[in-house]
């Protein structure tokens, strides 16, 4: 299969570049005067007429890039069009960062983030580009946006039905390890819009790491090694629906509902070898999982817009919405090959089952108004109640033969939880423009309270309350035409969901991690510079920050009494730092596009004061960053290259030191019947079987370093058709609900 592939792709480079040594055709441009532009050609008989779309825009407190204006996002998923998007960055196992931390929230037309928030890679990867319509970087929040996102906001716009008659656009994308099938259609008659989406991905993974403890707590057990092997596929289903219905020209009413559901199938491989502090063997053993996940997020969502007749910008908008989000897991291990015997395995038996069934439930109301009373001066405020009801149900049993009857594991055999948070929250804000400056300023507050109860197993019940008032200013100038300045301050919040406070126990191997139901929000105080210059053909954008927190949730690590290792959460950071991130597109040419991004980041992190001896005084500081850039180059008769890589480093945390990550792909394309089928050959890390990143931890009580080889070179091929006819554009209400006020899954 990829010798075929490869031999696919030269055949088709060869041809793209004979046709471009062939150009003889006169270009007539026409670019946008402050964007990077995308070009799309018309033939009129010799002659190529260039019309160009801008595919970047910059506003006071955003960067928006057009996805439905690159000609990547007919064959691409959501996932890969992110690594073009000014300030974020994709690295080489699709983590995501915004300028260059990943604490950040992920909107969707003013909907909750949960359908992407929950398990971000797998449900951006399982999105066809085609169905987005663009990307907002929100760089500095104002106080209207909930309070979550340390690092910003990523607002994905979806297409809808925008326009008069019906459109339709199938896509399958077939590559080694991934496969994605799907469809989207919009619908525009009269007053009524309509529009839908559906696709099924699979993706498939393959990662191996050797691993090397030292630990100091214990001269009789000193040195673990670990070999892991992990097999993972991850079958997912996502959809959305949403209509809209004019009432009138004052009145608008919008309905919409999202589907993301996804399993994980892994099988995990493991095998463990400890040595006493002499080098003489104390204890070996394999460990074989089979592990199976249920996660998702659905929601149904109703908005009312009222504009009035004194001033059609003027409006008033009311939402509700309801979401739902199960994490189910399954898991079943079994002890091989065992010799020699410890102590400090006794809670391993040969045979363990572990399952967990928890679910999220949100109701959210939301009221907004917003009235530009002059050219120059807007104010806006609202409220907002948020309900969340998680649970979590969880059994651990053992057994030491395959044919004995389970029974209760040692450690919380039996686990009800419940967790009930309310939040109100009410915000103001006042903007100001003119021909050189803008001010956005506001406030919001939003107070908290929540109830935890423990129906079954070990656990204190309590409740919790605080109240946080989050200020928002933002200033900028019009230097020219084409540069601006902004000066920008933000109080920004990162609060636990349910996966950092669920105390169940999860075992896995020689270590055993759970929540802390006793976590509390993290506050982030952030300043930032920013200068942006566009012009027809060079864009540049950067911006300096500065930070500081304290009481920040961080994950840590420990050897207990037992000398079993522990992980878990805590309020355990203390950070300041400052860098810069820099985004670069040039287009030499009609044909030719360049875009960089790049970032360099300095942090120094200590131990919050009550873990101090726990912890033992654990610090860390370093640099973390990366550079990534995309090539695009057109040909005739609808050919196209495009090329991309970056390497980068990872964000540090207490304890923990990563090493520097690659990554590089290309695709050939070529248009057909004026661009309506396009056929694309891609490859991605294909010059060795797999790429390998090293990283270690350090701990007062045990040091580790690891090596891990991710098998993630890929071949395939993706085909997409669209067909159908759009003409005038519709309305869409302007403000809608976005619950964002929870830390991502790890």
């Amino acid at each position: 299969m990829k010798r075929i592939v490869s031999l696919g792709m030269l055949i088709l480079l060869v041809g793209c570049f004979r046709m471009y040594g062939q150009e003889q055709k006169e270009e007539v441009k026409s670019s946008a005067a402050d964007s990077l532009a995308y070009q799309r050609e018309i033939e009129l008989s010799e002659i190529s007429v260039v019309v160009a779309k801008p595919l970047i825009k910059a506003e006071v407190d955003k960067i928006v890039y057009n996805i439905a204006d690159d000609a990547d996002s007919k064959t691409n998923t959501l996932l890969e069009m992110l690594r073009k998007v000014p300030f974020v960055t994709v690295d080489s196992d699709d983590n995501i960062k915004v300028n260059g931390s990943s604490s950040f929230r992920i909107y969707m037309n003013g909907k909750p983030s949960g359908i992407l928030s929950n398990n971000p890679k797998e449900t951006l990867r399982s999105i066809p580009a085609h169905t987005i319509k663009k990307i907002e970087v929100i760089t500095d929040p104002g106080a209207r946006y909930d309070a979550e996102g340390v690092s910003g906001i990523l607002n994905v716009i979806t297409k809808g039905a925008e326009f008069e008659g019906y459109s339709a656009n199938l896509n399958t994308t077939l590559m080694s390890r991934f496969q994605l099938v799907g469809g989207y259609t919009t619908i525009k008659y009269g007053k009524f819009s309509l529009s839908a989406n559906y696709s099924f991905s699979h993706y498939i993974s393959k990662i191996k790491s050797d691993s090397y403890r030292e630990q100091f707590n214990n001269p009789d057990e000193t040195y673990l090694t670990q070999h892991f092997d992990l097999r993972s596929k991850t079958p997912a289903h996502y959809g959305g629906l949403e209509a809209s219905f004019e009432i009138d020209s004052l009145n608008l009413i919008t309905l919409s509902g999202f589907l993301n559901d996804g399993r994980n199938k892994i099988t995990y491989f493991n095998r463990y070898g400890m040595e006493n502090s002499a080098y003489n063997p104390v204890y070996s053993y394999g460990n074989d999982i089979d592990n199976h996940d249920n996660w998702g997020y659905s929601s149904v969502k109703a908005d009312y817009q009222r504009s009035f007749k004194r001033n059609k910008k003027e409006m008033l908008t009311l939402s509700y919405q309801y979401g739902y989000s199960p994490n189910n897991m399954n898991s079943f291990s079994k002890i091989t090959g065992k010799e020699g015997d410890s102590p400090s395995l006794q809670y391993l038996d040969n045979y363990n089952h572990q399952w967990n069934k928890a679910r999220g439930t949100e109701h959210t109301l939301q009221l907004d108004y917003v009235n530009p009373f002059t050219q120059q001066h807007s104010v806006e405020g609202g409220m907002k109640y948020i309900r969340r009801s998680n649970s979590s149900r969880a059994i651990s049993e053992i057994k030491s033969g395959e044919e004995e009857a389970w029974r209760p594991s040692g450690y919380q055999p039996f686990l009800t939880y419940e967790h009930l948070q309310n939040i109100m929250a009410a915000y103001a804000g006042y903007t100001f423009n003119n021909k050189k400056w803008g001010l956005n300023s506001g406030i919001r507050m939003e107070h908290t309270w929540q109830d935890v109860d423990y129906k079954e197993g070990q656990g204190l019940d309590f409740d919790y309350q605080a109240t946080d008032w989050v200020p928002s200013l933002s200033g900028s100038f019009k230097i020219s035409d084409h540069q601006n300045l902004r000066l920008s301050y933000n109080l920004r919040l990162r609060r636990p969901g349910i996966n950092y406070l669920n105390p169940y126990v999860k075992i896995s191997g020689s270590s055993i991690s759970y929540g802390n139901p006793d976590l509390e929000s993290e506050k982030h105080h952030r300043i930032t510079l920013a200068y942006s210059y566009f012009a027809s053909k060079f864009n540049f954008q950067a911006s300096l920050l500065y930070s500081t927190s304290s009481g920040g949730i961080g994950n840590y690590q420990f050897l207990d009494e037992k000398n079993v290792l522990n992980s878990t959460y805590g309020n355990i950071e203390m950070s300041k730092g400052g860098g810069i991130s820099t985004y670069i597109g040039y287009n030499p040419s009609a044909k030719t596009t360049l875009s960089v991004n790049a970032s360099l980041y300095y942090l120094d992190m200590s131990l919050a004061k009550e873990y101090k001896d726990l912890l033992l005084g654990l610090s860390n500081n370093g640099i973390n960053g990366g550079i990534y850039t995309n090539f695009s180059q057109k040909f005739n008769y609808g050919w196209r290259l495009a090329l991309s890589g970056g390497c980068g480093k990872q964000e540090i945390t207490l304890g923990y030191y990563p090493e520097i990550f690659y990554y590089y792909g290309t695709s050939v394309s070529k248009s057909f019947g004026g661009e309506k089928l396009t056929v694309s050959l891609r490859a991605q890390n294909f010059l060795q079987p797999y790429t390998k990143t090293t990283s270690k931890q350090v701990y007062p009580d045990f040091h580790l370093k690891q090596n891990v080889r991710y098998y993630d070179n890929a071949f395939g091929i993706t085909v997409s058709y669209r067909f159908g006819e759009l003409k005038e554009s519709v309305r869409k209400a302007s403000r809608s609900i976005a619950n964002d006020d929870l830390m991502k899954s790890e």
